[in-house]
Order: structure tokens, then sequence, then C-alpha cells
């Protein structure tokens, strides 16, 4: 990071440079030198404090935002600096301040420290939050003690039980049911193309619809069963009194038939639907685990069978879940004996004119599927050991594999591999690259870790954020994968402690005719620039796209406009004998 003298903005114009890309954040963002002068600020600060960016640039906080029983003495002012063992990067604090209009607030502070070569040219950047509603619905106990009962029992978005309460419920129920042969009934339903809500319009169209599928849910199901919001856009019901096949079928249609219509969110129509599987089994032959799985096996069937309809579990689509289990225990079979394919693809530097580097990812041979990325067919959640041994195959064979393109291209090369959790928090995951470095030869500067911000929770894993910081002190890079996607937010530059952006192909496959999205990746760019972040553009498959990225300053370029995903011998020819045609 390059240093920036006393009184000088790091940012420089901010308005025209970070415009774009935080407008729409709903922390305040702060950059402050080390006396604590704030010498740059976001919309969201001053919607939160009141103050503009122009009335408080060149001050510090406290001359303005403390309550008056807080209020610092003048001498304590001009001696403020920041403690540099306190405020390191991810300390958080929280704060009464108040606002222009005297209105107290609490403001919760997330620090992160900008390292120079000398600590007067260290700037703070302080994420602020305005959490007054949480602290003010914690300030009894007995209230404090409902509202986490409340919570722990019931979806915060839907007012639906969560399903750790359905699974209790459900446990109940099979086991008073045994004694006297009753059925129990279940319906799991799944939002068609929900998604497409969310990525459309954003998440708070899509919270209005998940609310709107509730409150039907709530009008159907009435008394006769109990309804939970089970993930993001999957619900359950459990039907706990005695129920028939046709009664089920009833309320299925009916549930069916409500969400199709549509649905009014801020002046927009939105067309939903869904799919549900159904089950009924008797109480004394069926397991809570088993039972809860025949469901998921007939929403399957439902939502591949077309969308928009209900599916019952049968012994017939047991089989094809038998079915899976066996491509999974062949998957565990190649995994252990490394039967799997390593796939290259290049990355060219847009100045030098060359290929710098190659992303790997390891591929197996589905019995129907061809080639694919394992991990595709993989729970995060319940698969970790799976991810883990996959991307060690990657990570392994990478090294291998560089290793003789280094001497085939005569020419220094970066490996980048994409990694998750499963991998980077794993006790022994920094002993094995070390053991890599001194195998191949491969430098341990030459590696990139990529990381997908949809799949990683950098707040929630203090261990993983070590690792990371670990890789970094090594000589490794931390790549934040698909910026500028819906996943994606300035929070996780800080977070995860990133020094490479990959801009996400979902901006530049529009660039030559979206405004907005040029603008964008422009900003993107800009930003990287200010804090000597690297950019390397994902998706690039045309000469235009590559062409309007040169322009607007993006240094690396990777997707078919270079080269498709190929073999490790196909790699060795190619780094050879590739010339880019400029446009």
């Amino acid at each position: 990071m390059r240093s920036v003298k006393p009184g000088s903005s790091e940012f420089g114009n901010d308005a025209a440079i970070l415009k774009t890309v935080v407008e729409h954040a709903h922390e305040g963002l702060v950059v402050q030198d080390i006396y604590g002068r704030i010498e740059w600020s976001n919309p969201a600060y001053t919607r939160i404090t009141g103050f503009t960016a122009d009335e408080i640039r060149g001050r510090r906080p406290q001359e303005f935002i403390l309550p008056p029983d807080k209020q610092l003495s003048p001498d304590e002012l001009e001696n403020f600096k920041f403690d540099l063992d306190k405020f390191s990067s991810g300390f958080k604090e929280l704060i009464q301040n108040r606002r222009k209009n005297g209105e107290l607030f609490w403001n919760q502070l997330t620090f992160a420290r900008i390292e120079s070569e000398t600590e007067d040219d260290t700037r703070m950047i302080i994420l602020c939050q305005d959490v007054t509603r949480e602290v003010e619905r914690f300030a009894e106990l007995e209230e404090t003690r409902k509202r986490l009962k409340f919570q722990a029992e019931h979806d915060e978005l839907t007012g639906l039980v969560t399903r750790a309460k359905i699974t209790e419920f459900l446990q109940e129920h099979l086991s008073a049911g045994r004694a006297d042969g009753h059925h129990i009934g279940l319906l799991l339903l799944d939002l068609d193309h929900f998604k497409d809500i969310n990525d459309s319009h954003g998440h708070s169209a899509g919270d209005a619809v998940l609310r709107h599928v509730a409150g039907i849910l709530k009008t159907v199901v009435g008394d006769l069963g109990l309804a939970a919001r089970i993930g993001g856009d999957e619900f359950m019901v459990a039907f706990f009194k005695p129920v028939e096949r046709a009664q089920l079928e009833s309320l299925a249609s009916r549930l069916l038939d409500e969400l199709v219509k549509p649905v009014l969110v801020a002046h927009q129509r939105f067309k939903i639907g869904a799919s549900a599987g159904l089950v009924l089994a008797e109480c004394s032959k069926v397991g809570l685990e088993e039972f809860i799985n025949c469901g998921d096996i007939a929403l399957y069937a439902a939502k591949k069978s077309g969308r928009g309809r209900f599916s019952w579990y049968t012994e017939a689509l047991g089989a094809a879940y038998r079915h899976r289990r066996m491509n999974m225990a062949r998957l565990d079979h190649d995994l252990e004996n490394g039967n799997l394919t390593l796939l290259m693809q290049p990355q060219f530097d847009l100045h030098a004119r060359r290929i710098t580097g190659y992303e790997v990812s390891a591929h197996w041979l589905h019995p129907s599927e061809g080639l694919v990325d394992p991990r595709t067919l993989l729970s995060n959640q319940d698969d970790v050991k799976r991810i883990a041994q996959v991307e060690k195959y990657a990570l392994v064979q990478g090294f291998s594999e560089m290793g003789r393109l280094l001497e085939a291209s005569g020419t220094p090369l970066r490996l980048t591999v994409d990694l998750t959790a499963a991998s980077l928090n794993d006790p022994e995951f920094m002993a094995l690259l070390v053991h890599l470095c001194e195998d191949t030869g491969f430098p341990m500067t030459g590696l990139t870790i990529e990381l997908d911000p949809a799949i990683v929770d950098f707040e929630a894993c203090t261990s993983l954020k070590n690792t990371l910081e670990d890789l970094k002190a090594i000589g490794c890079r931390i790549a934040l994968d698909k910026f500028g996607s819906l996943q994606s937010g300035l929070g996780q530059l800080i977070e995860s402690g990133a020094n490479l952006l990959k801009i996400s192909p979902s901006l530049v496959t529009d660039l030559e005719t979206s405004i907005d999205k040029r603008h964008l990746v422009e900003a993107i760019i800009n930003l990287a620039g200010k804090f000597d972040y690297q950019v390397v553009a994902l998706g690039v498959e045309r000469p235009e796209q590559e062409k309007i990225l040169r322009q607007l300053g993006c240094g690396h370029i990777q997707g078919a406009l270079i080269s498709q995903w190929v073999s490790p011998r196909e790699a060795e020819i190619h780094v050879r004998e590739f010339v880019f045609e400029s446009h």
C-alpha cells in the first residue's frame, strides 16, 4: 500500500471514483488518519449521523458526535491518537453517539488498519452501523430472554418456525403416534426460480415475496399442521392431525394455486410458483431422518419433472436416491485413488501481452454427465471432507503441473486455486503448502488463493481469517472471486484481507451494451487502484470486451477469448505457441 502524506486524502476525488460502488452501502464508511482526523466518508455515514462529508472532513468524530456526558476535553481531543495495538483490523466497539439533530443512537464500529511505511501515514477505515434498535430490544433481561427464545424457534423474516423447531415437533409426534398406528404427513415446498427475483430486483423484493409465501402457508394450513421456513426459499409443513392422502393432495393443490397468483411488491407484479414433495407414513414404520429424507426426494422429483407441481414419495424415487448414493460411493473411490482430471485456464496480462498464470480446477468423470467439478454435486455443509479432498487434488496437481509449465515457458507464472473453508480450516493445510513448495520448487509467492464470497462467511469464521493472514504473511495472494456480484461487497474487502479482485462475469457479459455495468466495472478498477489491489476480469469472451477493459485500466483477463479450460498437456503447448491478436 502506498504511503499518504498527512493532510492529504488517500482517495483524492473520492466522489467520482467510489460513488457507484458505495452509494447503496447500508453501513457508514469513514477513513481517518492516525490522529483521528476524517479524510473521507460515504453517503451512508451522512444518513446515519446527519453530518455531510464537507462538514466533517478534517475534524475528529469526538468533536461532534459524542453525547454531552461523554464529551472530551480540548486537551484530550488535541492529543488523540489511535492506539495501533488496540485498534487492529477486525476490532469492534459499540458506542453511543449523537446525530446532528441531537438524537442519540448506538453505533457499532468495526476497525480496519491500512499499514504504511510510517506510523503517521497509517490510515484507519471504520465501518459504522446504527444498531440502536437492537440495543434497546436487549435493555431488559426478561425481554431479552423471551426474544432469544422466540428467535430460536421462529424465522425472523417470515414468522414461521425454524427447521430446529419443526424437527423437534416431528420427533415428538412420531414418537406419540407409534403406539396407536397414526399416520403423519409432510409437505416440503421450494419456490421456483426465486433466485431470479433476488438477482433482478434485489433482496428487499425477495424478502417481501418470502413474507407473502409465509402468509399463504399460514392461511391454507391453519391449525391442521405446523409450517416452517427451513432454508432460503424452502418451507416445510408437518400435518399432525389424522390426515389422509386425498386431504394432503388437496392442501398441496391449494397452496400451489395460491402461490402461482401474481404478488404486488413495490408497485411491481411478480409471478412466483412452487414445487412440493409429499410424504404420508405410519408413525410406527418410519424414523425422523428417513421421513424428512423421503420428502426431500419427492421435492427433487417435482422440480425435475417441470416445477409448479407436487410429487409423492415412491419406492421408485427412493431407488433413484440410492443410485445417487452409489455415484457418491464411486466418487469416494475415485477421490481415494486420485482418479480426477486437472483442467487449467490461463490468465492474460493486458499490458505485457502475455500469459502470466493459470487457474486450476479438479474435475471428475461423472457416469452420465461427463467431466464436472464434483463440488457442484456436493453440499458445503454435509460434504466438507469430500470437498477438501477435491481441492487438495487441485492444489497438489496444480503445483506439479505449474513446475512443468515454468520449464516450458521459461517465464514466471502464477498458480491460482479456488479453495473453500473446507480446505482453509484444515489444521494441516499450511504444512501441506510448505511441503508442496519444497517438493516442486514452485515459490509460495507464486500462489493465489481464490475465495468465493457467496459461500465463505468471513465474519463468522475467525480461524479462516487467521489462516488468510498467515497465507499473506508467507507471500500468498488472496483473491476475492466474482467481485461485483450480489454476494460480494465492500465489507468483504476488509474481512477477507484480499489483495486481488476478480470482476464477476455477470458484469463483463454485457459490457459492450450496458453503460451501468461499464461504470461499475470502472469504479471497481479505480477502487482497486486506490488500495493497490490487482484486478482480473472473468468471463471475457469477445475482443470488444477486452478492448473496453483495457481502456478502463483493467490489468488482467481470463476467459474463452484467451482459452477455454484445457488439460495440462494442452496448456503446455498453448503457453509456448499462444499469440494474442489485439483488436
